[in-house]
């Protein structure tokens, strides 16, 4: 071979080392290289998986939610790694320049985050299910269908009146993708979680079912907002409930509200107790308990309620001052001039 010759192959193979090396180079930086980044500029970036995603879904939802330098390295790794195969819906987080294998192998390693949902305050149960749509994957479509599907909600043991009974004020912790009947069914073990033996045995010797505390619960929350008081203000109720003073009405101004559902009103007067007349939720016009709970009960009011204080009194009336705390009496007389000097103070405040 001719020194030319000799050369020109050296030449050759050189370029193709070269150009190896630079596809080597090329193909590591797509797989190992910085790929994925926050459109924020933050550390950490969280990134949904829904049920039923391809690759190619991730890669969609990845492009509209964060910056992907190299659509194609996931894609490459991906294959390699068979994630198509391998795919968990759910929540991950990501770091800030996450390589395209990072990613793909924390895809297919299904380490999920779980997001935290806060139940607190609410009229209606179809509030909480909004914010818990926004929680989660299921709809609040797909959540208020089920809370609708009679069948269903029997086999958990509640009806259109208390199903909001089944949500107990809490912080829960759930995987991004559950669904409907996933999030329900929890719900439902925490309920019975909380109503345990304990629980159950007290409501039965006061002559109450569990949600018929809950529905009570409901008005003593919104008779006080100081735990303290409202042992004894549900005391009054259960008074109420038994004796003959108000011929077993409970007489309780937050019911009218709800069935005016006009929660503005701040004196509850004869005109609005008239206009709530037909409505079952009217405790001046029908004895006994409720339909169903006013708003989602706290388990301080569930608690006062099982735990009521034992006392003579039949009224009560807030005091005339922004303690928010209420005067007591066991004679309509004596409530009469509590309730005079608190009218009398809520003109002069210009309530």
């Amino acid at each position: 071979m001719t020194k030319r010759k000799t050369s020109s192959a050296k030449c050759i193979m050189l370029i193709l080392i070269a150009v190896c090396a630079v596809i080597g180079l090329y193909c590591a930086n797509l797989i190992f290289g910085g790929n994925i980044y926050s459109k924020t500029n933050e550390e950490h970036m969280y990134q949904t998986v829904a049920t039923g995603s391809s690759v190619d879904d991730i890669i969609t939802e990845l492009n509209s939610n964060q910056t992907v330098k190299h659509p194609m390295g996931i894609r490459l790794v991906a294959k390699i790694l068979d994630l198509e195969h391998h795919i968990y819906p759910g929540l991950y987080e990501l770091k800030n320049g996450m390589s395209a294998f990072e990613a793909v192998r924390l895809f297919r390693s299904g380490k999920r985050h779980t997001v935290r949902i806060s139940i607190t305050n609410a009229r209606h149960y179809e509030e909480i299910l909004q914010y818990v749509s926004e929680k989660i994957e299921a709809s609040y479509q797909d959540l208020v269908s089920l809370t609708k599907n009679r069948r269903f909600m029997d086999s958990l043991g509640f009806n259109k009146a208390n199903t909001i009974c089944l949500f107990l004020p809490d912080t829960y912790e759930f995987y991004w993708n559950t669904s409907a009947q996933q999030f329900l069914e929890r719900m439902s073990k925490e309920y019975n979680n909380f109503w345990n033996e304990t629980r159950r045995k007290k409501a039965s010797a006061i002559g109450l079912k569990p949600q018929q505390v809950m529905t009570l619960a409901s008005i003593v929350d919104q008779e006080t907002r100081h735990n303290n008081e409202k042992p004894r203000i549900a005391g009054v109720y259960m008074n109420r409930l038994r004796g003959t003073a108000t011929a077993g009405k409970l007489q309780a101004d937050p019911t009218i509200k709800f069935a005016l559902n006009d929660f503005e009103i701040k004196r509850v007067r004869k005109g609005h107790i008239e206009r709530a007349k037909s409505s079952p939720y009217s405790t001046y016009e029908h004895k006994g308990l409720p339909p169903g709970p006013i708003c989602l009960p706290s388990k301080a009011g569930i608690d006062a309620v099982l735990n009521y204080e034992r006392h003579g009194y039949y009224f009560f009336c807030a005091q005339p001052n922004y303690s928010g705390y209420s005067n007591f009496s066991a004679s309509f007389e004596q409530h009469r001039k509590f309730a005079t000097e608190y009218q009398k103070w809520l003109n002069q405040e210009g309530f």
